[in-house]
């Protein structure tokens, strides 16, 4: 720890303008302190002018005039003096507000970041992680200056959950917290957060990386204070805890439960006695068997609940923010406690809840006590921290070494080449392809047309932005300079000059930010040219959540982040449109899409099917290897198959191997070393994960809808599973050895028929010509 001192200066600067220019204030504001002297100086001033008016009566012709123009000066100087005083006032009042500035509205973190942005510095970091606000400015500035020395270092930010909170800061302190975020985290190479909810305030890819308790306290054997022996109730019945915070009325169920049941006790762990709670307790009888004991540790621990039979939550006060519920519950699983709730419940239900809850089964497991322990969840970031300094990341899986140690050598990580015909003017057809390029699905539809086309010439540009992979592309464009006047000129002059055809993917601009955040911004335009514009749809920017949910009980949509149904309904129904409107050929690279966008063709995802087969045996170890590689877990159903994946793992009828943020070039290995991929269970179709499993001749499990099942027909090598049925599933593969390793065999054909390109390319055929 580097302990800096930091200066004032930054802040006594702003202080001295803030209180203006001393001459120009005594001119401004001469003998008016207050409210008060300007009424007096009003009525003087009316005094003043009834008395010389009636003095000018009588008084000669030029006298009276001259003593006019004397009055009228004198009034004018007046309302002068009165208009200076109110500008200086006003001024004030505008420099009082927050300005939108971070510079100015907290002037403080200009000089914390002279202080701490030199120290910084001087260690070269390659990775500086961000865990407050206030450091934004200082993280970016000086990563970006030890690039411009040669040291690449990176930069991530953990996004804070308080930004933005009026209540939490002081009103220019909250203004500085926007204007910091919105100057600063787009810059960063990676964003984190806490919860899903949090990620999905700023980023959709931000990595969730959630709290968890730390690992036991070292002790040199001597015994840890539990809760039960602190409350004095060792042998006693069973014992209940709730570490919520301390509020009358949320408490009012557990009491009157409680009274139901005479042999237990409820601890209120966390905090001291309250008067209220104690009459409270008094009033339903039982007060003997409420105990406060006080805290083992700062924070509350594992190992400090363990001797307690059951969690209670209580509605509405259990914990201040999402952050904090999830380490509250991950110290509820670690400590082996069924979690009850009282929310919705009578007293008797409730009490009948707790009953049932006492039953051992009901404790977590050991899979779910694993989920929810900090070694298992910081694998993910430490893979991230790998990938943004050059190392590369570790697989995550059960049993994963998480200690940091690299699983590999550093190697360095170059861009992919481009494999099609080059932009040329000797081709008839000049195809562009962009901006999206998920999961390089552009590169690979350019790939496959210019290798059945000889007339066609293809260029990918694919707009870029920290923590995306480099998938291969021809144009890498910065997503935080789409808006640049020369970034924009330089993209329209490639459009206009070069292509003959345009495949437009995700309903993104392509002509950078000239036209809106859309492509139906761009599309007058283009169509007003000899261009000829085709849409193409992967899948979340043109499903509609709501008719996905009524189609699929387990979907994607039911577990999205808070905020993002709403969100991507109306990108669905904005995009839907757009495509009816101007009625361009429109494709969809999955069959269940077809469900949200009718017009589209199935032009089918494309894997490099010759790099990815491979000749190891499938089903021949003892302990079958079952690879999931979520891109993201919400989006793939994969909360719902872990227990199932963990718990085979642990009784070692499989080897689980869990892949997360791992670059495009390791997939492949990986994939070749299954015996069995797990795609998905929550969209209804397969995607470009199970495509390379089957190219590499793996039998693929994925939950697939009639729609999807149809369009692919009989030759369908898919093992159809829901979550449900996983279990199942899984256990016939592992009984049925040969039957398995037959369905992969089948994949392999069905990969080489369906997604090597040549389909793809004959789909797109009617709107290259």
């Amino acid at each position: 720890m580097v302990r800096v001192p930091i200066g004032t200066a930054m802040r006594e600067r702003a202080a001295r303008r803030a209180r203006g220019h001393r001459l120009r204030r005594a001119i401004t504001q001469f003998g008016l302190t207050g409210k008060g002297d300007l009424s007096n100086c009003r009525d003087a001033h009316r005094s003043w002018v009834r008395e010389s008016t009636a003095r000018a009566v009588g008084l000669d012709a030029p006298a009276r005039q001259g003593f006019k123009v004397w009055i009228r000066l004198r009034r004018e100087a007046h309302q002068l003096r009165l208009r200076s005083y109110r500008w200086e006032k006003l001024r004030d009042r505008t420099a009082a507000a927050p300005s939108g500035d971070w510079r100015t509205d907290w002037p403080a973190l200009l000089d914390q970041d002279l202080a701490l942005g030199s120290e910084l510095e001087k260690l070269r970091p390659p990775l500086i992680m961000v865990h407050d606000v206030s450091l934004l400015a200082t993280a970016s500035l000086s990563a970006s200056r030890l690039r411009a020395q040669g040291v690449p270092s990176r930069w991530l930010y953990d996004i804070t959950p308080s930004r933005g909170e009026e209540g939490a800061t002081p009103v220019h302190r909250a203004s500085a917290y926007r204007a910091l975020e919105r100057e600063f985290a787009g810059r960063a190479d990676a964003l984190t957060a806490a919860t899903e909810q949090l990620a999905a305030t700023m980023a959709d890819d931000a990595l969730v990386v959630r709290e968890a308790p730390p690992a036991p306290a070292v002790t040199n054997g001597e015994p840890l204070p539990t809760v039960r022996n602190l409350c004095g109730l060792h042998g006693a019945g069973p014992l209940w805890v709730y570490a919520g915070e301390s509020a009358t009325h949320h408490l009012e169920t557990a009491f009157a439960s409680l009274a139901q049941l005479p042999d237990h006790h409820l601890a209120l762990a966390g905090f001291a006695d309250d008067d209220q709670v104690l009459a409270l307790a008094e009033k339903h009888g039982v007060q003997d068997r409420i105990h406060t004991p006080p805290p083992a540790a700062p924070d509350l621990s594992a190992a400090y609940l363990a001797s307690a039979d059951v969690a209670v939550e209580c509605c509405g006060c259990a914990v201040k923010d999402e952050a904090s519920r999830d380490l509250l519950t991950a110290v509820y699983t670690q400590a082996t406690l069924p979690t009850v709730s009282a929310c919705g419940q009578t007293p008797e239900a409730f009490a009948k809840s707790v009953v049932q809850a006492l039953d051992p089964a009901e404790r977590p497991g050991a899979d779910v006590r694993r989920e929810h322990t900090w070694e298992h969840r910081v694998a993910p970031l430490l893979s991230l921290c790998r990938e943004l300094t050059g190392n590369p990341p570790l697989v995550a899986r059960t049993g994963v070494d998480w200690s940091g140690r690299p699983a590999r050598p550093p190697k360095k990580v170059s861009r992919p080449r481009p494999t099609w015909t080059p932009m040329s003017h000797r081709t008839p057809v000049r195809l562009g392809l962009g901006p999206a390029n998920y999961a390089g699905q552009l590169a690979s539809f350019a790939h496959a047309v210019c290798r059945t086309r000889p007339d066609v010439s293809a260029q990918v540009f694919m707009a870029t932005s920290p923590g995306t992979f480099s998938y291969p592309a021809d144009i890498y464009l910065d997503s935080s300079k789409l808006g640049r006047l020369s970034v924009m000129l330089e993209q329209a002059e490639r459009v206009f000059r070069n292509y003959t055809h345009l495949l437009g993917d995700a309903f993104l601009p392509v002509l950078g930010r000239f036209n809106g955040s859309h492509l139906d911004g761009d599309l007058p335009a283009l169509l007003r040219t000899s261009i000829k514009v085709a849409l193409l749809a992967h899948g979340s920017e043109i499903r509609h959540p709501v008719n996905h949910k009524e189609r699929v009980a387990h979907s994607l949509f039911n577990d999205a982040p808070e905020g993002v149904v709403d969100r991507l309904t109306k990108l669905a129904e904005r995009n839907r449109a757009t495509a009816e409107r101007f009625g361009l050929p429109s494709f969809v690279t999955t069959p269940d899409l077809l469900d949200d966008l009718p017009s589209a063709k199935w032009a089918p995802l494309v894997v490099d099917v010759e790099a990815l087969a491979c000749d190891r045996p499938v089903m021949e170890r003892k302990r079958p290897v079952v690879l999931h590689a979520p891109s993201k877990r919400w989006t793939k159903g994969t909360s719902r198959a872990l227990p199932v994946l963990t718990e085979l793992h642990d009784r070692g009828v499989i080897e689980f191997r869990l892949a997360e943020g791992v670059d495009w070039s390791e997939m492949r290995e990986l994939v070749q070393d299954a015996d069995i991929i797990v795609d998905q269970f929550a969209i209804g179709s397969y995607g470009t994960f199970a495509c390379e499993g089957m190219a590499a001749g793996k039998p693929v499990i994925a939950y697939l809808t009639e729609t999807v099942s149809r369009a692919i027909g009989e030759q369908n090598p898919v093992v159809n599973a829901t979550p449900g049925t996983l279990r199942e599933t899984l256990e016939s593969m592992l009984d049925d050895r040969h039957g398995t390793a037959l369905i992969g065999e089948r994949s392999a054909r069905f990969a080489r028929e369906y997604h090597d390109g040549t389909r793809t390319s004959a789909v797109l055929s009617d709107f290259l010509r």
